[in-house]
């Protein structure tokens, strides 16, 4: 009797304490779901205030971490983990205090940032990894991060259709081409729509009428008015791989389609194969630019083809001359400039592509820098001149931020990955189309970092690829259990 006394009530506190921790997990949820919502807000805010307002300073600089520093403040006191988290930001912490320290001293006249700018990028990735821990530990209900990710990628839409409508929009790019709307990268808005459509896409029905419509619009964004390969490529890709995905597994499944949802099926094939061929022709209309522009650029001292930007080869002819000051650059970075531009003429680079001129450099500058610690905690990312910044993002942590910093922030992503696509091989009978469409978004993440960047970096952009890794990494933990 006393026995069972004393058990009624130790079981009642145990259930107790069980509720409460839902309801906490709950709140904490609806927290991070809010985060997802109010991105869109945020980026049109930082917008607003930095185009006409003409100030470098954004109330969402400030109201953009609230919530995750929150979240996380009360996941600290709530877990028992806390020695580890410790020791876990002490290492980021001494990384960060040895790579500005490092940036600091090789800082001189031709470095394109500063310290502040370089804390920037600091902070950024520091909070990527901080977000990848909340969503991985909060985040439960998968229905109402979805709902989420529906409502975040309806605002970027309405409003981006009311600026070019209302002709209030930005330009994608400085020469006038594309429309960004109410948002300051027209790169990573991109990324952002095309990440978002691969969540929705991963569980939708032909009867959500509204997620369909919502995907079309988006669509016709990508590839009509963004001007941008990232929008037109990328949707058009992620429609190619959610249409194979679905076509794959209904043979496989056995599933028969009745004769309307077969001729509604072909039509939507069509049309989206019509749809980004029509208009993605204007979305190509800057790489015809370029492409004339790389015609143009000639040298007007020799009169010769070019093969790197007019900037690079001025710098690389005052070298050249001895007319730069070592106080303006170091040794390596005048050697780096010289193979630079004797590898470009060697090989016919195209003078237009920065992108390809900026990761050649700074695998010589790596190469003539020739010390351990940079190869280890970077050179620093602004420490580069001007136009040779890496917009290459994960190849410019390991070259800039150096092995640490690339394992410290781009790992735990490239962990995930690897996982994931070791978990498909070997439970491949049992993977479905959600899970190829996650494994779809997060490798075009890592495709379009690479390729473009800002991915990881912005905050928008970055929320949505620690998303669909967090989505891939628990279909993948259950996917051995169908």
């Amino acid at each position: 009797m006393t026995r069972s006394k004393m058990t009624f009530p130790l079981k009642e506190k145990g259930e107790k304490l069980v509720v409460e921790t839902i309801k906490k997990r709950i709140r904490l949820e609806n927290l991070m779901c809010l985060f997802i919502i109010i991105c869109p807000i945020l980026d049109i805010m930082s917008f607003i205030f930095r185009n006409y307002f003409n100030t470098t300073f954004s109330p969402s600089t400030i109201l953009r971490p609230i919530i995750p520093c929150i979240c996380f403040i009360i996941l600290f006191f709530q877990e028992k983990n806390k020695k580890q988290k410790i020791i876990i930001a002490l290492i980021y912490a001494i990384y960060s205090a040895l790579h500005l320290a490092l940036f600091q001293k090789l800082h001189n006249g031709s470095s394109y940032g500063t310290l502040a700018n370089e804390m920037q990028y600091i902070i950024n990735y520091s909070f990527l990894i901080i977000d990848l821990y909340l969503f991985y530990k909060i985040i439960k209900d998968n229905d109402k991060l979805h709902k989420s990710i529906f409502i975040s990628l309806t605002i970027y839409i309405v409003t981006l259709f009311i600026s070019i409508l209302t002709k209030t929009s930005s330009s994608t790019y400085i020469e006038g081409i594309g429309y960004k709307g109410y948002f300051e990268s027209g790169n990573s808005l991109c990324t952002v729509l095309v990440l978002s459509i691969c969540i929705i896409l991963s569980s939708i029905k032909l009867k959500e009428w509204k997620k369909v419509i919502l995907i079309a619009f988006a669509g016709l964004y990508l590839c009509a008015f963004s001007g941008m390969r990232t929008g037109l490529f990328g949707f058009g890709i992620i429609l190619a791989i959610y249409i194979l995905a679905k076509i794959f597994f209904g043979i496989k499944n056995n599933i028969k389609l009745n004769k309307k949802q077969i001729v509604i099926v072909t039509v939507a094939i069509i049309l989206a194969i019509i749809f980004v061929i029509i208009f993605g022709m204007k979305s190509l209309e800057r790489r015809k630019m370029l492409k004339q522009n790389e015609q143009l650029g000639i040298d007007s001292e020799t009169g010769e083809q070019r093969y790197v930007t007019g900037d690079i080869l001025n710098l690389y002819k005052q070298i050249q001359g001895g007319n730069i000051e070592k106080s303006y650059m170091t040794e390596a970075e005048r050697n780096a400039i010289i193979k630079l531009c004797e590898y470009a003429k060697e090989h016919k680079l195209s003078n237009v592509n920065l992108r390809k001129q900026q990761f050649i450099y700074n695998v010589f500058l790596v190469k003539e820098q020739k010390d351990f610690k940079l190869i280890l905690f970077g050179n620093g990312y602004k420490n580069q001149t001007g136009e040779l910044v890496m917009e290459m993002e994960i190849p410019a942590m390991l070259l800039n931020f150096g092995i640490f910093g690339f394992l410290l922030y781009f790992g735990p992503f490239l962990g995930i990955l690897i996982y994931s696509i070791y978990k498909g091989i070997k439970y491949r009978k049992n993977i479905d189309t959600e899970y190829v469409m996650y494994l779809a978004g997060t490798g075009l993440a890592v495709a379009l970092s690479c390729l473009s960047g800002y991915v990881y970096f912005n905050f928008s952009s970055m929320t949505i690829a620690i998303i669909l890794n967090v989505l891939l990494l628990q279909k993948s933990n259950k996917i051995q259990d169908r």
